[in-house]
């Protein structure tokens, strides 16, 4: 008779390399799973770093638009002796538009300056220091001013809203 030991060690041997192969297969699974979450960190490392924009709006690459001004005005605001003095120039969106619709527009800004102007008095006097005393207080007060004139005008819109000056107590 034959001995079973030639069996088991050609048993032993299937039991190696099915061991030899689960092993290399956890570990080329290992390996790129190790890829993935370096390229994911990566990739979201890369977005967290960027900055994100202040203003909602696309920046302008063409020229200026028109613009009105309004002129240095001190504003109360709303604590008691603290005081804005500002000056703004509104530039108008009539960008695509026709000469024609533009001037429109243009005359529409014109008739509604004294609503706007009153429009700027009320919201600075809702203000207080704190809230237009900073850098990004100052570009959110000019972010509302815009939606609030936007609000107003039924032809076009307000561009941007830019302080030519401004001082606050």
């Amino acid at each position: 008779m034959a001995p079973p030991a030639p069996q088991v060690v050609s048993e032993d041997k299937k039991h190696r390399r099915l061991l030899t192969t689960v092993i290399t297969l956890n570990a080329v699974s290992a390996v790129l799973l190790l890829a993935a979450v370096g390229i994911g960190a990566t990739l979201l490392f890369a977005k967290m770093n960027v900055k994100p924009h202040i203003e909602k709006r696309p920046p302008h690459e063409s020229m200026p638009g028109p613009s009105f001004k309004i002129d240095d005005t001190v504003y109360n605001l709303g604590e008691t002796n603290r005081y804005a003095r500002a000056a703004m120039e509104i530039e108008l969106d009539v960008e695509g538009m026709d000469e024609k619709i533009a001037a429109e527009f243009m005359d529409e800004v014109r008739t509604r300056l004294p609503w706007i102007r009153d429009l700027v008095i009320g919201h600075l006097s809702g203000k207080i220091y704190r809230d237009v005393a900073t850098p990004d207080g100052k570009n959110q007060l000019k972010e509302e001013l815009r939606v609030k004139i936007n609000a107003l005008l039924s032809r076009g819109q307000v561009r941007e809203v830019m302080f030519t000056s401004f001082a606050v107590q």
